[in-house]
């Protein structure tokens, strides 16, 4: 340590815990942390707000409009459009091919709205069993070594 004194070594299952911990919790916020975007409007011109995502077939875009209007439009992998007509608050767009594809939100007015992707596949979610498993042995291995018990120190008098 740094005051000269020495410190017991870190334990195995204390490692273990605190990575699987941190996984699921790292895991948990990035999946569920969600930040509106304001699509300002000066006058006449308003911003046009512009997400890429490489989707996979069967993936699911979802917008929510929070405040004003918006207009989306798809821009599908092969480069044709997609104009939707939606004064909706909700609105999704299941991808029907793999690729890229641009996602542009021109706002009629001054609005706040917030977007989501849903995957199709497990990958998303393949951390989750992964944090549960280190989580596991560490607590486990943890459980296990407190039932042996630690040698004494012991004082041999002449």
């Amino acid at each position: 340590m740094g005051a000269g004194g020495a410190a017991p070594p870190v334990k195995s299952e204390d490692v273990m815990i605190l990575i699987g911990s941190t996984i699921l919790l790292t895991m948990l916020v990035i999946q569920a942390w969600s930040t509106p975007v304001t699509i300002n409007c000066d006058g006449e011109e308003c911003d046009t707000f512009e997400v890429k995502y490489d989707l996979s077939e069967g993936d699911v875009l979802t917008l929510e409009v929070q405040e004003g209007e918006v207009k989306p439009v798809v821009i599908l992998p092969d480069g044709k459009s997609e104009f939707v007509d939606s004064k909706d608050t909700k609105w999704e767009y299941t991808a029907k091919s793999s690729g890229v594809h641009t996602f542009q939100f021109s706002g009629v007015e001054e609005s706040v709205i917030d977007y989501s992707v849903s995957r199709g596949i497990i990958i998303d979610y393949g951390l989750y069993p992964v944090g549960v498993l280190i989580l596991a042995f560490g607590i486990l291995k943890k459980m296990y070594k407190e039932d042996e018990s630690e040698p004494m120190e012991g004082l041999l008098e002449d």
